[in-house]
């Protein structure tokens, strides 16, 4: 959002002397605390730090939501601490929850996790009874949902779910998917219709959507846990896609916390006698491996954005008390033709993966593909954090030996991949999934060898320069007829593999007008996802400005 020019009468020097009463300045001055001039929609203070959001300001004892919301986060991390921890739990730790969004604000909420801005819709929930869509368009929501759900977390059997939400129930019947997931889906299936009458209604939906996933739990549907969990992903993801990074955290961290309380990550586990907590014990295959899928995708959902953000992910996978033992997912054909043996147990999982010790499952599903990138990709960038100028020599060596297994893990795993081109059976949602897979596992490399202590070492500038060039290279042998949606994570693959070119020295041989040629090929290439969500606009307009610096 461009900034907003600030008023003549209250700019320059009467700006700096203007003052405000105790209490009234705006939520980012108050929490650094700086003196705010009180201007709008940006004030002094936060224009000049660049802060590119509007301001928030509360009066009369109000709570900045942003505050509310960073404190909801705050209290799910201690939640995911104590299941990670039960050890250490005493009685006077335990965590209550309360409900980030509350009734009739009527503050508009921006956030600056990246310094941008995007549109927030009103978060004011309406007080009118819900009314589900007509029949006839809540058929084609559901269609328009399920052609790209793979990309927003779904873990659901895409058939049963569509054959209960399209029945001509009541939508509180325990027939039909929860409430709250209903609402979810409609929300995605308005923003993927791409009709703008549909699309009037997004804001409404969320509203929606956001009421009655904050009460599911606590209602009667025999689905609820899984139901409500599924809820939780999709809003994760729909708040990603828009640029409001500290309400999907929300959701993730909530999606995380009522995944691990569900014991979902000790289905089919060698060490938990009753893995299922608040889950009642699946009716046949299908369902359970709607429950692996559901553990990884929560697991997938809080590896990658983690790395968007550059931030540490919600559940430590490697806590030895709240490990991923459940198996790899299959494909939904395998679970359908019975081949997940009966009587199979697993245990240990995520690192077995990353210590590169066999397992019982191979896991080569898409999916599984894609999580075991998402735990490389994830483990590059903490390990890239990591490092610090002020190493001591054994803090060093340890640090070498741990890169140098995963730089040989990525390799592995690179190796072991096929092409897009090659897959049986090839849908749409299997070609996307592997155009991530594929570009999550070039950027775990680009961002390990992009170390500053590697910064000008030759292997290592190679060894970005070869992952840059994957990054790109996938996107263009991608199909162009596949560019309606792709998971907006991946704008931060292509944001990285850009800018080794544009910032990074050219290997001999290499000439501008060869670079020019293949950024342009390239950008050429993910141009159509501009207008598929405002996170993807917002990072491939920053491309193409930096393109056009070259």
């Amino acid at each position: 959002m461009p900034h907003h020019p600030h008023d003549s009468t209250a700019t320059g020097e009467n700006a700096k002397t203007k003052s405000m009463e105790r209490g009234k300045a705006c939520y980012n001055c108050r929490r650094r605390k700086m003196r705010c001039d009180g201007l709008q929609p940006v004030c002094g203070p936060c224009e000049r730090a660049d802060r590119h959001d509007d301001c928030e300001y509360t009066y009369h004892g109000g709570r900045a939501r942003a505050e509310i919301l960073q404190e909801s986060i705050n209290r799910l991390e201690s939640r995911i601490q104590e299941l990670e921890h039960p050890h250490l739990v005493l009685p006077h730790m335990t965590v209550k929850l309360q409900q980030p969004y509350t009734k009739a604000t009527g503050v508009s909420f921006g956030i600056s996790a990246t310094a941008i801005y995007l549109h927030t819709f009103d978060l004011t929930v309406d007080s009118s009874p819900l009314q589900e869509p007509p029949f006839d368009v809540i058929a084609k929501l559901v269609d328009c949902f399920l052609s790209y759900a793979s990309e927003v977390g779904f873990f659901l059997n895409a058939t049963r779910f569509k054959d209960s939400a399209i029945l001509n129930h009541p939508l509180n019947s325990s027939s039909r998917p929860c409430p709250a997931l209903l609402f979810c889906v409609y929300l995605w299936g308005v923003r993927f219709s791409k009709n703008p009458q549909l699309m009037a209604r997004e804001s409404q939906l969320l509203s929606s959507a956001l009421e009655l996933t904050s009460t599911a739990l606590s209602g009667l549907h025999p689905q609820r846990v899984m139901h409500t969990l599924q809820a939780e992903v999709l809003l994760a993801h729909y708040f990603f896609a828009s640029g409001r990074f500290l309400e999907g955290k929300y959701h993730t961290a909530s999606a995380i916390s009522l995944a691990l309380s569900s014991g979902l990550h000790l289905i089919r586990s060698k060490k938990a006698h009753n893995a299922y907590g608040r889950l009642s014990a699946p009716r046949d295959i299908i369902e359970e491996g709607e429950q692996i899928h559901a553990c990884w995708a929560v697991m997938i959902l809080d590896k990658t954005w983690a790395v968007a953000l550059s931030e540490d992910a919600h559940h430590d996978l490697q806590n030895s008390s709240c490990c991923i033992d459940s198996p790899w997912p299959l494909e939904w054909d395998e679970y359908e033709q019975g081949r997940m043996e009966t009587n199979s147990r697993y245990e240990n999982t995520v690192d077995k993966f990353l210590d590169g010790s066999p397992t019982s499952d191979s896991g080569t599903s898409t999916v599984a593909l894609l999580s075991k990138a998402a735990l490389l990709l994830q483990r590059s960038n903490k390990l890239a954090r990591q490092v610090r100028p002020d190493m001591s020599p054994t803090e060093i060596a340890t640090f070498q030996s741990i890169f140098s297994a995963h730089d040989a893990l990525i390799d592995s795993f690179h190796s072991t991949l096929i092409s897009p081109h090659s897959v049986h059976n090839p849908t749409p949602a299997k070609l996307r999934a592997l155009l991530l897979v594929h570009s999550f596992i070039h950027a775990a490399t680009l961002q390990l060898h992009a170390i500053p202590p590697l910064q000008h070492n030759g292997a290592s500038r190679a060894k970005r320069r070869a992952a840059s060039q994957g990054i790109l290279g996938v996107v263009l042998a991608f199909p162009a007829q596949l560019t309606d949606y792709v998971n907006p994570v991946i704008g931060t693959m292509w944001t990285g593999a850009f800018q080794e070119f544009i910032e990074g020295p050219y290997d001999l041989g290499d000439s501008t007008t060869h670079v020019r040629t293949l950024l342009g090929r390239a950008l050429d290439a993910i141009r159509p996802f501009k207008a598929t969500c405002p996170l993807l606009s917002y990072q491939i307009a920053a491309i193409e400005d930096a393109c056009g610096t070259l």
